[in-house]
């Protein structure tokens, strides 16, 4: 088969990747930005990240770029906090610009076709509708099969529920100390049932942001001011800020929609595959990336055999996470998440928050 690819984020490339190993089908990667580019993101990379890299034969390219880390500062909505280390590395933070770079170019050793540059605008049909390419408005690429992985606005999305979203914004600083190997999580009420961070990125810099109501009506930037002069106060004085304010929108569902029309699938956040308890995306994106890879492995043709396959798949990989991780969320929004966060200093707290964490 002829697959087109849109957007090569991880999901995009992932699946670009794995596709392209199978030396079974002629695969396109197309992203309208140029290699290596920024992408707004709080760059933390869990378990389920670290777990994927080995089985996809990355892990190993990727290590040398990452800032290791092995314990949590946590702090809930009380201000108790604690410290929950482990013995092990338990996330990686990796810049994306580099993270998402190392992905797509891997894929294009593999034998996929990336084409940079490339703003996808019109689907091309067929005439009895079926999706048979796409086109920039210049220049056209035929596909038996187009995998959208366009992120949280895909333009192309067929799901009609309505989005139930999250807001982040970030910034970067040089100077402020933290210590080596741990994150910062801040389950300040402000932003409840979300959070704010600060993430090491490199041995000087620093992500701190935060997850947060989109219809708060207070003004972002001075939100993410309060929040982290909270948590991060004193340490701020002789930093200095690195370019200026992003944000992004996070798009979240409990269930799996519809993610396949005759032609086409959808994997990652245009799939609206994200954690609601924490805005993360990239192990749901390059996980379904994956499974879909897995799926395309046993047909020959993008038939409604191969639709059917995905959907159920997707369906019964992510069903229990989504559900999983919006549990989570309203628990965070509850008065029993303030009672456990109290007791904190208790090792079965520890443990369990520890485990809710990096799980749910």
């Amino acid at each position: 088969m002829k697959i087109a690819i849109v957007g090569a984020g991880p999901g995009g490339s992932t699946c670009a990747l794995q596709l392209a190993r199978q030396h079974r089908h002629e695969v396109t990667l197309l992203d309208r930005d140029e290699f290596p580019r920024p992408k707004t993101c709080g760059s933390g990379l869990g378990p389920r990240c670290l777990q994927l890299f080995q089985e996809i034969g990355l892990a190993d390219t990727l290590e040398p770029k990452a800032q290791k880390i092995h314990g949590l500062r946590f702090v809930g909505p009380g201000g108790n906090e604690a410290v929950l280390s482990s013995n092990k590395v338990e996330a990686w933070i990796i810049a994306r610009s580099d993270f998402d770079a190392e992905i797509a170019f891997a894929a294009e050793r593999a034998g996929a076709k990336f084409v940079q540059g490339f703003n996808a605008k019109r689907l091309l049909r067929d005439p009895s509708g079926r999706i048979v390419g796409i086109s920039d408005g210049k220049t056209e690429v035929e596909a038996d099969l187009v995998i959208f992985a366009d992120g949280a606005h895909s333009r192309f999305s067929i799901d009609k529920r309505p989005k139930r979203q999250i807001a982040a914004i970030m910034a970067w600083y040089e100077g402020v100390p933290y210590q080596p190997g741990i994150l910062e999580m801040y389950f300040d009420k402000r932003v409840k049932p979300w959070y704010g961070w600060l993430f090491p990125e490199t041995e000087t810099r620093v992500n701190v942001g935060i997850c947060y109501d989109p219809n708060d009506p207070a003004d972002p930037k001075r939100l993410l001011d309060d929040v982290i002069a909270t948590h991060v106060g004193d340490r701020l004085k002789n930093a200095q800020q690195v370019g200026k304010y992003k944000g992004h929108p996070i798009v979240y569902t409990e269930g799996v929609g519809p993610i396949t029309s005759p032609g086409a699938i959808w994997i990652g956040e245009s799939a609206r595959l994200t954690n609601a308890a924490t805005g993360e995306g990239i192990s749901y994106a390059m996980r379904s990336a994956v499974v879909a890879a897995d799926v395309i492995s046993r047909h020959d043709r993008a038939d409604s055999t191969l639709l059917m396959e995905y959907q159920q798949a997707t369906t019964k990989h992510f069903a229990l996470p989504l559900k999983t991780a919006v549990g989570f969320m309203n628990f965070v929004n509850t008065p029993a998440f303030g009672v456990a966060s109290s007791l904190i200093t208790s090792r079965a707290v520890k443990g369990a928050m520890r485990y809710l964490l990096a799980n749910a």
